[in-house]
């Protein structure tokens, strides 16, 4: 099976989970991506807006956001999200939910007042990328575009770890890689 038709097929899966179980499996994976950023140290987290039946990584950034409000001692998270350009994507710092308007593919994007995020060669970074499917060796298929393979590519020498995230029926044994394609680090679905 080629990129195309799995692309497709696992599109049909995700789209037949059963919304409440959706729900109830991105908690689960926002929880374990929680914990992870609380464990670590990170210059700056770089999510994305969902779309209908990705995993629901918002609440990520509104939990940490409700946490820095209540606790003069939380540390400042500095949440980036991404905004294309063409055939670019860049990714933007945003503080609350109203800096994110409807932008390309109608996914939500940064405004144009946000700040762009540039990395640092002595920066530690932690980028949450979605995926239609995953397989377990951290390759995936998107939509097609290539915009993280490429923005990854672009910083390849800075410190960024690659966290894909996942419903557990979109994990494959055969994903099919190419040259350009990037591997994410390490993949959390609702059981991994």
């Amino acid at each position: 099976m080629n990129k195309k038709e799995q692309r497709k097929k696992y599109i049909e899966i995700r789209k037949n989970i059963d919304a409440k179980k959706r729900e109830e499996e991105s908690v689960a994976i926002v929880k374990k991506l929680h914990k992870i950023i609380n464990e670590n140290r990170y210059d700056a987290v770089l999510l994305y807006a969902p779309l209908d039946y990705e995993v629901d990584v918002f609440s990520l950034f509104d939990k940490a956001a409700k946490e820095e409000k209540k606790s003069e001692t939380a540390s400042r998270k500095n949440f980036c999200f991404p905004r294309v350009n063409g055939d670019e994507m860049d990714f933007f710092y945003i503080n609350d939910i109203s800096q994110l308007e409807p932008g390309s593919f109608g996914v939500r994007e940064p405004k144009d007042v946000c700040r762009k995020f540039v990395p640092e060669n002595e920066g530690n970074y932690l980028i949450i990328v979605p995926g239609v499917c995953f397989g377990k060796r951290g390759y995936r298929i998107g939509y097609g575009k290539g915009y993280y393979d490429k923005y990854l590519s672009k910083y390849k020498g800075m410190h960024f770890t690659k966290i894909g995230v996942c419903f557990d029926e979109c994990i494959s044994d055969a994903i099919e890689n190419d040259e350009h394609d990037m591997a994410v680090d390490f993949i959390i679905s609702p059981n991994i």
